[in-house]
């Protein structure tokens, strides 16, 4: 294909297939195509840039995010906006900043000043989005989460707080959610993933962005293949810095995973595994897996959270990438286009294709299933009740 300016979804899909099919090859550099490679990776990049644009985060999310990278609370910055009552209503939003403070934050804290003198967002109150009135408070203490001598007030302080939490920091987009799902408790969920992983200490260290790559992708949808597919994957993906979190959803939410940034920076994966299929779970985890690879981001979006993942609206173009990226993961377009899994689907053309591809049926059925809208297809390939057995130790309900 002839190098040009993207202008169109679908030219985006080529010139990225082939910029993955060339990093594959991973040409010279100073040879016509490593020439080609770095040319193209240029255009999608350019494409992705004006694609996903996120807006500047206001002084206070600028603060709090700079609090957060460098494990700052609120006392620790008191005396550099000029006392701890001052502190409190500059990041509640009551007071706004000064231009000693401006000069202040910027020499010790490293902030841009352009960030700190925008008008704050008329939208943002840390704490507006919260109803501590809806949270199941008894469930939360059977499964643990509230800490000894805590109090559900307490975890809701301590979980939803700006500090410490990229939740309410505007920088959580939530796909797949509708008017029934209780916001609060994805809020929790998230934040609760989030303390799990950053408990892991044996991961602090071990995440190098350069290595998580399509080749790195292709090589987890591989482990399937395994009888104990999902905890290899797992396991994979945290020795290479990943965290991977299985915790059950919350009521009056549909969460099946999500992708976020630890404290230290690295990625995070949480899993609900809410539906109790293999299908869904490969599903799931590659299309988190391409979260992390493609859009996570410390400065503009901090977590993305999915909901109904399986049957979402895919009007966002992060989602259709990750759909996309995801799809072509697990079952290349071009092999699944004239498989005989796709034209005449059976158990044996199914099965076939899966020994072919080295991947596990639920994955192709999972395919036959969504691309039919008849999810009553196949039921006995796509592993119903086999995931969360993979995960004894965690708290089914």
């Amino acid at each position: 294909m002839e190098p040009r300016i993207i202008k169109t979804e679908e030219q985006y899909r080529r010139t990225l297939s082939e910029v993955e099919r060339l990093a594959v090859q991973d040409p010279d550099p100073d040879t016509a195509e490593g020439g080609r490679l770095e040319l193209l990776a240029k255009l999608v990049e350019d494409y992705e840039k004006a694609r996903f644009r996120f807006r500047k985060p206001g002084p206070v999310e600028a603060i709090l995010f700079r609090m957060e990278e460098q494990g700052l609370r609120q006392k620790d910055i008191a005396e550099i906006l000029g006392g701890k009552n001052r502190a409190s209503e500059v990041l509640s939003g009551k007071r706004g900043l000064t231009l000693p403070m401006i000069r202040a934050l910027h020499e010790k804290l490293a902030i841009p000043p352009e960030l700190l003198i925008r008008e704050p967002a008329a939208e943002y109150r840390p704490n507006e989005d919260v109803d501590a009135s809806d949270v199941p408070a008894d469930l939360l203490l059977k499964r643990g989460w509230v800490q000894r001598g805590e109090s559900v007030a307490e975890l809701l302080k301590r979980f939803m707080a700006p500090v410490g939490s990229p939740i309410l920091l505007k920088n959580t987009l939530t796909f797949g959610a509708t008017s029934r799902t209780n916001r609060t408790s994805v809020w929790l969920w998230l934040a609760h993933v989030r303390e799990i992983a950053d408990s892991r200490a044996y991961l602090h260290g071990r995440y190098a962005k350069d290595k998580l790559n399509p080749e790195l992708i292709r090589y987890v949808v591989k482990l399937s293949w395994m009888d104990k597919g999902p905890r290899l994957a797992k396991d994979f993906l945290e020795e290479q810095g990943i965290a991977v979190v299985i915790e059950p959803h919350l009521p009056k939410t549909y969460l099946d995973g999500a992708a976020m940034l630890g404290r230290s920076g690295a990625p995070v994966i949480g899993l609900t595994l809410r539906e109790n299929r293999l299908d869904n779970f490969w599903f799931t985890l590659i299309h988190e897996l391409v979260h992390v690879w493609k859009h996570l981001d410390p400065a503009n979006c901090r977590a993305i959270a999915d909901e109904n993942i399986e049957k979402a609206d895919e009007t966002e173009a992060i989602e259709r990438e990750a759909n996309d990226l995801a799809g072509e993961s697990l079952i290349p377009r071009a092999l699944w286009r004239r498989s005989a899994a796709r034209l005449k689907p059976s158990t044996q053309s199914i099965q076939a294709l899966a020994r072919e591809l080295q991947i596990h049926p639920a994955i192709v059925a999972g395919r036959v299933r969504h691309e039919r809208r008849n999810y009553s297809l196949f039921s006995g390939l796509v592993g119903y009740r086999k995931a969360q057995a993979q995960f004894p130790e965690v708290r089914w309900a």
